[in-house]
């Protein structure tokens, strides 16, 4: 397979999972409505601008539309809005589509090729907010359309790209008639958005559309969250609830796409942080779907008949894991330079109790990792790279002999830099989480035996993504999703992507790193590019930009009024909107 699925960033912490859904041909339960949780709102709902969030794709995948989406069942690639999946050029640079026919926007408005064209510069445009998602779009060189078919289209890539058949996959289309209705950007093409020195001041009204299109409340108010999907946000309350609404009308209605089911009236995602309150909300039986349960509340339901009478409930693979950013480019004044020095990394990597929190806090069910690549991927992951084990002595050793020393008797190590002594001590940033907590407090007792100071940040989930994309951070924990392809590792690995805040928090990369990249994204042959993808891996590790800790099973528990949808590795694991009620 060439395939690969972007990935969004998970900020809640130690749990991991996503969300998809879509309407029917298969009928509607008229007055279901199916009860979920999640534990903090998206920052923001607007279709192409803002950070990527798990919460905000679990929205998007109930009233957004993308050309084309993975089948979670299969795990094979299927067309959405178009007749067929695309026809790709021998020389794998160019890919035809047809638009369906029968696809329609909310004000009655067909999907064009205009529709799709004006997607793709919004998202590509420098002006738009969307730094953390445009880079994964920089292959596509232009789109046109068909002179003899109105509703076709040719996606023309500047280069070979083992994923641009797959381009369409996640770009969530906008109707262009709705956020540019006077056409500011026909007087742009898609090839002048590519320009190094573009300056949207030589376009009359780009920047004045630009800042419009960026205003907040285009991702807030539920009057302009509009899309293809066959939910409406009807309401939303951040820190209580989002409220999702069958559309009454809707093209999709004869759609006999999975995705396009659409059982529930209504689907009310409640936001809630506790997973003490999660747990009690299951318990009480007033949740229908959970999927964020901690490990230890879902061990305390499945020893509970009353839990095992009334719900399904399993657990699966996901291709998310957790993870602890470092930041090696600090400024030296807000944030000392101390993980900018390789040895300190791979240091601190030796004094993390991974192994310990996964015994205590998830009861062993983690899977460690070495890896930006899950051990999921059994094809890609390279198995070659050891487990980083808990090592204080030699983690002393290392920092000793790299001139960190105790010199003024406080118990925690410093050193001359830049003509300044600093201390070996820095802030853990982290989700504001009961489990969180603990495994700050846990690393910060196990770092200290070594004379680190580590100092627990915790802050909301919104906070955590703004000071991640702005490194604004000295060592960040957090989560990591994916699909089910490794993805293109350019977004959170290519050194371009860390100056412009995109998802490379870090700064980690070089022109070798950058170099294997770009030959992996040109590796037709699925065999040379996991070749390349293990080299870059072995580079990550060398370099210790990160502290992998494990990946975690994905708890689903589904109330048993409604018939079984299955339960899936591929994200989101189950879809709220094929939860049809039982006969009776």
């Amino acid at each position: 397979m060439n395939k690969i699925l972007k990935r969004t960033f998970l900020w809640a912490g130690l749990l991991i999972v996503a969300g998809f859904g879509c309407v029917p041909r298969y009928g509607h339960d008229n007055n279901s409505i199916v009860v979920s949780t999640w534990p903090s709102d998206p920052p923001s709902l607007h279709p192409v601008c803002g950070n990527i969030s798990s919460a905000r794709v679990l929205v998007f995948d109930y009233t957004q539309k993308t050309l084309t989406r993975t089948d979670m069942r299969t795990l094979k690639q299927i067309p959405l809005l178009v007749k067929g999946l695309g026809q790709l050029s021998p020389d794998g640079k160019e890919i035809s589509y047809e638009l369906r026919d029968d696809v329609k926007w909310d004000d009655g408005t067909p999907l064009t090729v205009d529709d799709v064209i004006f997607t793709m510069k919004a998202t590509k445009c420098p002006l738009s907010d969307d730094a953390m998602v445009r880079s994964v779009y920089d292959n596509v060189k232009d789109i046109t359309k068909d002179n003899a078919n109105p509703q076709k289209f040719t996606m023309m890539a500047k280069d070979v790209y083992y994923n641009n058949a797959y381009l369409f996959d996640e770009l969530y289309l906008v109707e262009k008639k709705h956020w540019d209705s006077t056409g500011v950007l026909d007087k742009v093409s898609l090839p002048a958005l590519d320009d190094k020195a573009f300056d949207g001041a030589k376009y009359p009204g780009l920047n004045d559309w630009a800042k419009a299109f960026n205003d907040g409340t285009n991702g807030h108010d539920v009057k302009k969250l509009c899309g293809l999907g066959a939910y409406a946000v009807t309401d939303w309350k951040p820190g209580s609830a989002i409220t999702l609404t069958r559309k009454s009308k809707w093209w999709g209605e004869n759609d006999t796409s999975v995705y396009s089911r659409a059982y529930p009236s209504q689907i009310v995602i409640k936001i809630v942080p506790d997973d003490q309150a999660r747990f009690l909300a299951v318990k009480n039986h007033s949740v229908d779907a959970e999927m964020w349960l901690f490990t230890q509340s879902y061990a305390k339901l499945k020893a509970d008949k009353d839990f095992n009478d009334n719900y399904y409930s399993g657990l699966t693979d996901q291709y998310n894991y957790n993870l602890i950013y470092l930041n090696t480019k600090p400024d030296g004044t807000k944030h000392p330079k101390i993980f900018d020095d390789k040895t300190v990394r791979h240091a601190v990597a030796l004094l993390a109790p991974i192994d310990e929190m996964n015994k205590t806090l998830i009861l062993g069910m983690g899977t460690r990792m070495a890896s930006y690549i899950s051990p999921v991927f059994k094809d890609y992951y390279n198995t070659s790279l050891a487990l980083v084990p808990y090592d204080v002595e030699k983690a002393k050793k290392m920092l000793e002999d790299d001139g960190w020393k105790d010199t003024d008797g406080d118990n925690i190590r410093d050193k001359m830099v830049d003509g300044k002594k600093i201390p070996l001590s820095f802030h853990l940033t982290y989700s504001a989480t009961p489990i969180n907590k603990e495994a700050a407090l846990m690393i910060k007792d196990a770092m200290y035996k070594a004379g680190v100071e580590v100092i627990p940040d915790p802050v909301d989930q919104v906070e955590l993504q703004k000071r991640a994309s702005t490194h604004d951070f000295d060592m960040e924990m957090a989560g990591f999703s994916g699909g089910s392809i490794p993805d293109d590792p350019i977004q959170f690995l290519g050194s371009m992507n860390w100056a412009n805040n995109g998802s490379n928090f870090t700064g980690f990369g070089n022109a070798e790193s950058d170099r294997i990249i770009d030959e992996s994204n040109k590796a037709m042959d699925v065999t040379k590019r996991i070749e390349l993808l293990k080299q870059l891996q072995a580079i990550v590790y060398k370099e210790q930009p990160f502290i992998f800790m494990y990946g975690i099973k994905r708890k689903i528990v589904i109330s048993k009024k409604f018939e079984q949808p299955g339960m899936f590795t591929e994200r989101p694991g189950v879809m709220l909107n094929n939860l049809k009620l039982k006969q009776k």
